[in-house]
């Protein structure tokens, strides 16, 4: 009960706001509102009871009932920072952010000491995009209030938006020491720890979610998308399940689970589930691009090539992409035009889809084809190419000098129904490179009859290469059937392992002599064999017509195909394959095999 509003004192106005805030602290919202109201009643312009009236309003919701309150409460009391700070989180709510900076800094004028003030005046810049200011007063809010957890959340969130993601994890670091069970902090670092690829460390921030609140889809996610990262597939898809059963309509979790099943080669599965998330996303590029993928490696070449140009929408590489100022070519008639190809993805990429050059000019086009620097020299000799660029040209080059243009993966879509066999070679080496590696070569391979390069690493920044690459040591069987030469064409971080099988395996090294792809190519035409994981070697090798086995993971890239022992694209290729996934053993016993029968 509250005494008669009517009859109240200013002293007995002022105990009754004291009872609400009491109230007000400990959740009882109700009577607190309870006792502002009778002290508003008595004295209808207390600024104090306007002011938590608007507090609770804001609390609520209703935000305008907030606004009006609070400016009542100003009106009468204009320099109280409290107010003015709290009017500046409305103004916040309602989208002003400007005002709500405006209001915070006259805060600050009066208290520049009032931590909550620096807090709300951080949110403001930061909705504002003001993320360096943001930071600074997130700061002193920490400084001035080193216990809250919110204030260190705060300022990790500053950090990680002004790029400082290990200033960033520091405080949510401390946010979570100083409040465990915030699971916003937990969720936040786990995905900071996840760009930062510290994928177990993000991994249990997202169990720890998970084990408060089981049915927290975000979190489940996260824990399935940090399983993903470290190849720990099998744990991730019944997290993906789950999520899904909570958020059927979660095209990106359907999406992820299909991922997770297509690297495990379970590409049934995946087809229904990369289905399922179209069904619900039509526009979900990532799932029409995978779907793309596995039916080029079940070579569904119809139903697969119009869904690989998802790949140029993805999240990850649009940015990659751009139109450019003269027509896309989508099969126009090409007598007499200007055509240029233009590069996209890895060096093994434009080797494979360059061929396309010849059709193009037996259509009567001028082809120029943009690749890579390092692949220039050897593009220049496929047919069909007059010109090669070795950088992007500019808009005005392009407007002026092309009648059209087409990605170079994008080419076998334009050609419905044709082969996909190129003449092989459609790539040559040098002569004179070719003549010196073959000397040098020669020299060093002596009595051998036969002569082999091997590459046992691909680019360790591939998503998938802790599979497509093998241990050197694994592969030391190798070295037993006799008459065998072997040469390393291992260039990069993987050559570091010839120490490895030094002193059991004769092997010379020549990675750091192949500077470009041109050299790569004249010691390959001097070469008998290459065996090769799947990187651009294999590629090279292949338009080069030189015999080439290729080491295939058990979830290879679709360009192998699904089971066959061959390649649609390159006649001299042999594949090789994993039975399961990370064991090399088998294809070890198989090169061995075919190396022994070689070499009778």
């Amino acid at each position: 009960m509250t005494p008669d509003a009517l009859t109240l004192s200013p002293d007995e106005a002022a105990a009754l706001i004291e009872a609400g805030l009491a109230c007000h602290r400990a959740g009882r919202i109700d009577d607190a509102h309870a006792y502002y109201q009778s002290a508003l009643a008595a004295h209808p312009e207390h600024s104090d009871a306007l002011h938590y009236l608007g507090v609770i309003a804001l609390g609520r919701d209703q935000l305008k009932e907030a606004a009006a309150l609070m400016d009542r409460a100003l009106a009468k009391a204009p320099d109280n920072a409290e107010y003015l700070a709290n009017r500046g989180v409305v103004a916040t709510r309602l989208g002003d952010f400007a005002g709500a900076a405006a209001w915070q800094r006259k805060a600050l004028a009066l208290a520049p000491d009032f931590a909550n003030a620096h807090n709300n005046l951080g949110n403001a810049l930061m909705e504002l995009g003001d993320i360096a200011s943001a930071a600074r007063h997130y700061q002193c809010a920490r400084t001035l209030a080193p216990q809250s957890a919110h204030f260190a959340f705060n300022l990790g969130r500053a950090r990680e938006a002004g790029g400082a993601k290990a200033a960033a994890l520091v405080e949510f670091r401390a946010a979570a020491a100083l409040d465990p069970h915030d699971l916003k902090t937990l969720i936040h670092m786990g995905r900071l720890l996840r760009s930062m690829e510290k994928h177990a460390e993000a991994a249990a921030c997202f169990a720890a979610v998970i084990a408060r609140e089981p049915d927290n889809v975000l979190a489940l996610f996260e824990l399935g998308y940090a399983y993903d990262a470290m190849h720990r597939y099998e744990e991730a898809i019944p997290l993906y399940r789950r999520a899904a059963q909570l958020k059927p309509d979660g095209a990106g979790i359907i999406n992820n689970l299909a991922f997770a099943l297509t690297a495990l080669a379970r590409y049934d599965e995946a087809e229904i589930d990369y289905r399922r998330a179209l069904e619900l996303n039509p526009d979900l590029p990532e799932s029409g691009f995978q779907l793309g993928m596995l039916m080029l490696r079940r070579e569904d070449y119809t139903g697969g090539w119009p869904l690989f140009e998802n790949r140029k929408l993805t999240s990850t590489a649009k940015a990659n992409y751009r139109k450019l100022p003269c027509p896309e070519w989508q099969g126009e008639p090409l007598d007499g035009k200007r055509f240029l190809i233009c590069r996209e993805q890895g060096v093994g990429d434009q080797i494979q889809f360059v061929r396309y050059a010849g059709l193009l000019a037996q259509m009567g086009a001028q082809v120029h084809a943009w690749v890579a620097p390092e692949l220039a020299s050897l593009a220049a000799t496929v047919p069909g190419v007059a010109r090669v660029l070795d950088a992007a040209p500019s808009d005005e080059a392009i407007a002026s000098q092309y009648d059209y243009w087409c990605d170079v993966m994008s080419l076998p879509l334009k050609f419905p129904g044709r082969p996909i066999y190129a003449d092989t070679p459609y790539m040559h080496a040098d002569t004179v490179q070719s003549a010196g590696w073959r000397a040098r070569v020669n020299a060093q391979a002596g009595a051998a009859n036969r002569r082999i390069g091997l590459v046992w690493s691909g680019n360790p920044r591939h998503h998938f290469d802790a599979f497509r690459s093998v241990a050197l040591k694994s592969l030391l069987p190798l070295s037993a059937p006799a008459g065998n030469a072997w040469f390393a064409i291992q260039k990069g971080p993987g050559a570091a392992q010839l120490a490895t099988v030094a002193g059991r395996w004769p092997m010379d090294a020549l990675g750091d002599d192949l500077h470009d792809f041109a050299a790569t190519a004249a010691l390959i035409e001097a070469l008998d064999l290459v065996i090769t994981v799947d990187t651009s070697v294999a590629h090279l090798a292949g338009a080069l017509g030189k015999p080439v086995w290729v080491m295939l993971a058990a979830q290879p890239d679709w360009r192998w195909g699904k089971d066959r022992a061959d390649s649609v694209w390159y006649p001299s290729a042999r594949v090789f394959r994993q039975s399961t996934l990370g064991d090399w053993s088998g294809v070890v016993a198989e090169l061995e095999t075919a190396l022994a029968q070689a070499s009778r």
